[in-house]
């Protein structure tokens, strides 16, 4: 593929081919006139400068092409990273609303616990006053007992003073009865004693009815000293019950309102914590709704630098046509432009040979193949050239180093067949099918709308593929009689193909 350098006669005939582009810089003028040595100088400076030129072009795509993905990819993740932090904001703000509802929730358990602690020390108060009243209560209790005790002993002594008396009271009428039945045997002169006698029985019987009564009423007493006495030790047994259970709880109760300083001791920690929590939240919020608007920002200037560097894209992408209008001639590009010269002439005649034969090669009325995805079509061209134009289209690209394909389309991006590796049997896979099974289908990604729309000349696109493949794509139309059918493309990997040109 390496071209060498040529020769022509005449300088006015070199440089009317050089107008017409069917000679290269390389070529030179076959004659003795003056011009010829000056124009070849300046035909090898202008050729060296076109090709540095074309090199850095080719370069700048290149590394466009990288920029452009890696845009693309920091434009994804700056448009996650946005709708992401916008989330975050959101929920920033809910946690931060929520953090200032806990503060604010956690200072009135705060205000209550200290309310409950203060009552708690008021009944711990209360407590040991009633402890200290049942002691005293259980005391005098004591004393009670002890008096009850006294009062039934002297309630016993009257009852047997009385008991005494009674006997008296019965002795002494027993005597005054004997005293009248003496002063009646003594008659007149027992008349006064009689009379003595029976005063003396009646004060008896009174007495001895007093007794009686005394008696009765001191075992009534000594009955209720008895069962106040029972209730006194009853109650006295009751009030140390109490007394004793009274304490315990003191005990007990005092125990908690220690608990219950220490708890408030924890809740002013956690108080604090909570504060400084929400300070914290507070701040992040700030932070976050700060990381937010960053992310905004960096969003926005992502679809600003992609839409640059598509604008540098497209900028080197006219130079290199500009550029490969005047053909050096000897170099790796001038090698691959030759190789689609080629392609597109084989293919012109195949689409010649069939229209010859009646096929309607401009047909663009797509019949969807059925059950396709992606969706496949026919035409009523691509079964007569189908077999020939893969033959054709493998045997460029298995001449090609660094080539990733060659394709036919028309002009509305379609392409009747693809490389054999690129028309394998769909199996239903999608992922599969679409990597694998790309004949028949309509392409309308702006690198085959760019050669479609691409009025004449050479097309130079670089575009990263989705496997991460930079894809050098060449393409020049492709016209029948006076009519555009389409655009003959070729992609390569263009480092590699340029080195390895150079190696021939």
């Amino acid at each position: 593929m390496n071209r060498k350098s040529g020769r022509t006669l005449g300088v006015s005939r070199l440089l009317g081919r050089l107008s017409r582009g069917e000679a290269t810089l390389s070529d030179r003028a076959w004659t003795f006139s003056p011009l010829a040595w000056p124009l070849a100088k300046f035909l090898r400076i202008l050729r060296d400068r076109f090709v540095t030129m074309r090199e850095a072009s080719i370069d700048i795509s290149l590394n466009t092409a990288r920029l452009h993905t890696q845009t693309q990819a920091c434009g994804e993740m700056a448009g996650q990273q946005a709708a992401e932090a916008e989330g975050l904001a959101t929920r920033g703000e809910q946690i931060a609303s929520m953090s200032g509802q806990t503060a604010a929730a956690v200072n009135d358990i705060a205000a209550m616990f200290h309310l409950q602690m203060q009552v708690a020390h008021d009944t711990l108060q209360q407590l040991n006053a009633l402890h200290q009243r049942v002691t005293r209560v259980a005391s005098q209790m004591e004393v009670f007992s002890g008096v009850v005790l006294q009062l039934s002993e002297r309630a016993r002594s009257v009852e047997d003073t009385s008991r005494l008396i009674k006997d008296i009271a019965l002795q002494t009428h027993l005597l005054a009865l004997n005293a009248g039945v003496e002063a009646a045997r003594a008659g007149d002169a027992g008349k006064g004693f009689a009379v003595v006698a029976s005063e003396v029985g009646k004060l008896a019987e009174r007495v001895n009815s007093a007794t009686g009564e005394i008696v009765k009423h001191t075992s009534e007493i000594l009955d209720l000293v008895a069962d106040t006495r029972g209730k006194t030790d009853q109650i006295h047994l009751d009030m140390d019950s109490s007394d004793q259970m009274v304490s315990q709880f003191t005990v007990s109760f005092d125990q908690f309102v220690k608990e219950f300083e220490r708890m408030d001791g924890q809740m002013n920690e956690v108080v604090s914590t909570v504060a400084q929590v929400n300070t914290t939240n507070q701040e992040m919020n700030g932070a976050i709704a700060r990381i937010a608007s960053l992310s905004s920002q960096v969003q926005s200037r992502m679809v600003v630098m992609n839409d640059q560097v598509r604008a540098v894209r497209s900028k080197s992408e006219h130079l290199q046509e500009m550029l490969a209008a005047l053909r050096t001639g000897n170099t790796p590009f001038d090698s691959l432009v030759s190789v689609l010269e080629s392609l597109s002439l084989a293919c012109s005649q195949l689409l010649l040979n069939a229209d010859r034969q009646g096929v309607d090669i401009f047909d663009n009325q797509y019949r969807r193949i059925a059950n396709s995805n992606p969706p496949r079509y026919h035409t009523a061209y691509d079964a007569a050239i189908d077999q020939q134009l893969t033959q054709i289209l493998d045997y460029v690209l298995d001449q090609l180093p660094g080539g990733f394909y060659t394709l036919l389309v028309d002009k509305g991006g379609y392409c009747p067949t693809h490389n054999s590796r690129y028309s394998r049997p769909p199996t239903g896979d999608l992922d599969h099918d679409t990597r694998h099974v790309r004949n028949k289908r309509i392409f309308d990604d702006h690198v085959c709308k760019g050669a479609i729309a691409n009025k004449s000349g050479v097309l130079c696109q670089t575009y990263t593929r989705d496997t991460g493949e930079i894809v050098t794509d060449l393409s020049i139309p492709l016209d029948i009689g006076n009519s555009r059918w389409g655009a003959v493309r070729i992609g390569v990997d263009y480092a590699r193909f340029e080195e390895r040109i150079k190696r021939v």
